[in-house]
């Protein structure tokens, strides 16, 4: 299994995490977002980290309060020269030019969507 598919399953398995941290930073030239996702005791704390990243969005309405997030999904764009999927709304233009994208979103009290060419998850040490 390549290391893509293996984000892609972790990813969509963090339904129901609290969104902890969210670190974008320039990396040698190259654009680094790390998302931190919290449990609780019962679960280990998940980094989500993004490289290459093209796109970025964060939604979070204003007041206190935390809650988990309602849905997560994460999938794989192949290189095309096709429209991008409903709901990923860039002025880039796709094309087969293009690396393999990794598109992760999250629904609920925060929303992400990010873009990137690189990703890989980690799990903190119980």
């Amino acid at each position: 299994m390549s290391s893509l598919q293996t984000f892609l399953e972790v990813a969509s398995g963090c339904q129901g995490y609290f969104l902890d941290r969210l670190s974008l930073e320039r990396i040698d030239d190259i654009d680094a977002l790390e998302i931190g996702l919290r449990w609780g005791p019962e679960k280990p704390d998940v980094t989500l980290a993004f490289r290459d990243v093209y796109f970025c969005s964060i939604e979070r309405p204003p007041g206190p309060g935390d809650a988990p997030l309602d849905q997560v999904a994460a999938t794989l764009l192949e290189p095309s020269n096709s429209s991008w999927p409903e709901g990923l709304n860039l002025e880039l233009i796709r094309s087969s030019s293009l690396p393999a994208l990794v598109w992760f979103r999250t629904e609920g009290p925060v929303q992400v969507s990010v873009l990137a060419a690189i990703a890989s998850a980690s799990f903190e040490v119980m």
